[in-house]
């Protein structure tokens, strides 16, 4: 319900308008002089106030700013019994949205407040549409293997529970971001705020300002109002990505917001509710940070409700290469290429790969290829020698029943081999992946000739 104050010293306008727009089905709040008001209005947020221009104690041109300092998204209608033009421009120089004479008729009331609704209703779809450009354009690439699919039904699950909170837990690139966009998208929520915080990437004093927003004069940078992702996020989903890293002073601050759904900005003294639902996600082990005193165990279990833990891709290997062709399409469109394939001998080097960096690192080094490819199909040249040579290394054959142990010099030369196969015989490739200069590598192969040499008398 929408809240609105009147400011008004004459009781039988204050009482008739408030009455008039409370059957309206407006939450109506009443002041009688300019004290009062400020008062009431540092105590709760209205979206819209009436205000006489002349009070016993103020001006109402004045209290204008003010209220604007408190809460800059307020609309203010001046009401006043001297239709001047020069107040009329003064009223809206001064922040005003509109202004009305008396005396006036109910009904010209009804609709001045209406627009004004409307245009406080359009400025937040608006702000918001603007932050959420795309959100919940998820592509719908994630995969086919029983991991994934599990993961999927979950998700769904829990996202249709639109009030409770969610932990998402797995390795750094795995994509938990993603799950927790498509919690918000697949919820009731999607047509509300997305907003994210990273809990690592800010210090304290500030991770702490942005949450919450400050009152002006909060602190000394603080020169005016600033509402915090709380507030940004009403309405929608607030992501805290990183939960893991959040200071342990901040954290009984958030377990109470999580419990109330309300808060108060910094250098505040009003409660200020808000309908968030709260999705966070780490790559930490909570549990063993709760044990360690390093996390709060009630702000676990809180958040804890809806747990989500999304598998790295080692786990879901047939998921590999329908990712790596998804992302070099994508990069190849973005760096304006033709379509990219790859060469069949990269299919099972990706697949044994073990992805340290998850899925994040799959869609990096597809970028990277495409951005090096000079060709239409990538090779082992385009892929990074952490890749190619950890793999070369896996093709090294074990020692086998019919074969007689290699000693470390012919290890070492059959590696080098089969690193150059893997390069097409590129010399400084294959030294790049090998870590050594080109010249190092030129004279191991000169000493691989001589021992392959004939023995001659």
């Amino acid at each position: 319900m929408s809240a609105l104050l009147i400011v008004e010293d004459d009781t039988t306008i204050r009482v008739t308008v408030g009455n008039f727009l409370a059957r309206l089905g407006y939450s109506v709040d009443v002041a009688e002089n300019a004290a009062s008001a400020l008062k009431q209005s540092r105590g709760r947020r209205y979206r819209l106030i009436l205000l006489d221009l002349h009070l016993p104690d103020g001006d109402g041109l004045d209290l204008i700013g003010k209220f604007r300092e408190l809460d800059d998204d307020t609309l203010v209608v001046i009401m006043t019994a001297f239709p001047e033009v020069r107040t009329a421009v003064a009223a809206l120089k001064a922040g005003a949205y509109d202004y009305i004479t008396k005396p006036f008729d109910l009904e010209d009331v009804r609709e001045l407040i209406g627009r004004a609704m409307e245009t406080s209703r359009l400025r937040h779809e608006v702000a918001w549409r603007r932050a959420q450009s795309d959100v919940c354009q998820v592509d719908s690439i994630g995969g086919e293997s029983p991991a994934w699919q599990r993961l999927t039904e979950v998700t769904q699950k829990i996202a249709g529970a639109d009030h409770v909170p969610v932990l998402i837990c797995g390795e750094s690139g795995s994509g938990k971001e993603r799950v927790a966009r498509t919690i918000h998208c697949g919820s009731p929520r999607a047509g509300g705020p997305w907003v994210t915080l990273n809990c690592s990437a800010l210090p304290e004093n500030l991770l702490e300002s942005e949450m919450f927003g400050y009152e002006k004069g909060a602190f000394t940078d603080a020169r005016q109002l600033k509402r915090g992702l709380l507030e940004l996020a009403d309405g929608g989903t607030l992501f805290l990505d990183e939960i893991g890293d959040l200071a342990l002073t901040l954290q009984p601050k958030l377990l109470r917001v999580l419990e109330t759904q309300t808060f108060r900005r910094l250098g505040g003294s009003r409660e200020i509710s808000v309908d968030v639902r709260f999705v966070a996600a780490t790559h930490r082990n909570l549990p063993e940070m709760v044990k360690n005193g390093q996390f709060r165990e009630d702000l676990y279990y809180r958040l804890n409700v809806g747990a989500i833990e999304v598998p790295p891709l080692r786990a879901r290997r047939e998921d590999i290469l329908p990712l790596a062709r998804y992302f070099l399409t994508e990069a190849a469109r973005a760096v304006g290429s033709p379509t990219l394939a790859l060469a069949p001998a990269l299919e099972s080097m990706l697949e044994s790969y073990a992805w340290p960096g998850n899925v994040r690192e799959l869609r990096n080094v597809l970028e990277r290829a495409a951005i090096l490819c000079a060709e239409d199909t990538v090779t082992t040249l385009q892929l990074p020698r952490e890749i190619v040579g950890c793999c070369a290394a896996l093709a090294v054959p074990s020692e086998q029943s019919d074969q007689p142990f290699l000693d470390l010099a012919a290890m070492e030369q059959h590696y080098i081999q089969r690193v150059l196969d893997s390069v097409g015989g590129n010399k400084t490739r294959a030294a790049e992946l090998l870590g050594i200069t080109r010249l190092t590598l030129r004279n191991k192969l000169k000493h691989q000739d001589r021992d392959d040499s004939p023995v001659t008398s």
